[in-house]
C-alpha cells in the first residue's frame, strides 16, 4: 500500500501542475487583447504565471515530497527491517 501512496502523490502533483498551468494560460487571461497585456520581467503576465511561477511552485513541492514524505517512508522501512 505504501508504494501506491507514492504513485498517487506523484500523479496528484502532475495533475496539480497541469490544472494550474491551464488555469493561468487559458482561463484567467483568456479574454485579454494583446495590446492590453501586462508584463512581468519582460514576459506576458499569463506566461509568467502559467510557466515560470507554476514551475517554481511544482519544483518546491517535489523537493518537499522527496525530503519529507518519501524520505520518511524509506526511514520507516529501514527501521522495520532491522
Amino acid at each position: 500500500m505504501k508504494k501506491n501512496k507514492d504513485y498517487l502523490l506523484a500523479i496528484s502533483l502532475v495533475l496539480t501542475h497541469f490544472c494550474l498551468w491551464y488555469y493561468f494560460a487559458y482561463v484567467k487571461y483568456d479574454n485579454i487583447e494583446v495590446k492590453d497585456y501586462k508584463y512581468i520581467l519582460g514576459l506576458p503576465e499569463w506566461f509568467f504565471y502559467s510557466v515560470i511561477l507554476v514551475s517554481i511552485f511544482i519544483i518546491i513541492m517535489v523537493i518537499f515530497l522527496c525530503n519529507y514524505i518519501f524520505n520518511t517512508d524509506i526511514k520507516e522501512e529501514e527501521s522495520n527491517n532491522e
